[in-house]
């Protein structure tokens, strides 16, 4: 219980897994960065869809993501396309959600799929079930970039994205103060401790927040994100980095 098997890359046990998002523009910069991040620290690659020019065509994104595969190899392979409401660069209506979330499923060459919970119960659990009907695992995901729920409302989300049956449950949100930070890991802490179906993914943004890209394995974050070149996300710092301040909690257990 708590983790599951990407590849030969377990999520939910032991540090934090790094994930390298990238939010390049054109179909040659997105190859290129894939290729650079396998020579950083990297357990796993997010392609933010979002940011690519003709993200909204599903030949065009199939095509990105054979090349993607390739350059990656066996690292696993997150497909998000982050709509507007919740941070993205593209507002889309449920339809198109549907076909773009489906032309990455159906390709064969992606590892998880991001479905944003809130977006509705019917659009998520379509995706979800087209997701396992093609052995692609779901990351069920909510972002809040107005401010900081209480920790009850945290929790419930996050429980509902594993009673839809997502495979890992993620909620980053946006801190106005320290307090707001404690509250994001006592909720973490809590999922850990009382609700450990399925992987939980929580930080939040800014520099605010960057604790909380730190201290998963403490408090039950299963994934962090670190940049290799730029961040998708307000707060995110180098992998390098991170990974060396990840080792040095490590060491000091």
């Amino acid at each position: 219980m708590g983790n599951i098997q990407v590849r030969n890359l377990t999520i939910g046990e032991g540090r934090p897994k790094i994930c390298v998002p990238i939010v390049e523009p054109t179909a040659d910069a997105i190859c290129r960065a894939a290729r650079e991040a396998k020579s950083h620290p990297c357990d796993m690659v997010e392609w933010r869809a979002d940011f690519y020019e003709d993200c909204r065509s599903p030949e065009k994104v199939t095509e990105v993501l054979k090349n993607l595969r390739e350059a990656l190899a066996d690292t696993p392979l997150l497909y998000t396309f982050r709509t507007r409401p919740e941070g993205g660069n593209i507002a889309v209506e449920f339809d198109e959600y549907l076909a773009l979330n489906h032309a990455a499923i159906e390709s064969g060459c992606i590892d998880l799929v991001d479905v944003e919970i809130l977006r509705g119960d019917d659009t998520a659990f379509l995706v979800v079930e087209d997701a396992h009907n093609h052995n692609v695992f779901v990351v069920g995901s909510n972002h809040d970039f107005q401010g900081t729920p209480k920790k009850e409302a945290i929790i419930m989300r996050l429980c509902r994205m594993q009673e839809m049956e997502a495979d890992i449950a993620k909620m980053a949100v946006m801190p106005k103060s320290p307090r707001d930070v404690l509250t994001l890991l006592d909720a973490t802490l809590a999922m850990k401790e009382l609700h450990n179906e399925t992987p939980v993914v929580t930080m939040a943004m800014g520099r605010l927040g960057l604790i909380s890209r730190l201290a998963g394995e403490t408090f039950g974050s299963a994934i962090t994100f670190g940049t290799v070149g730029e961040a998708s996300a307000p707060g995110q710092i180098p992998s390098e980095n991170l990974q060396q301040v990840l080792e040095i909690l490590a060491q000091n257990e």
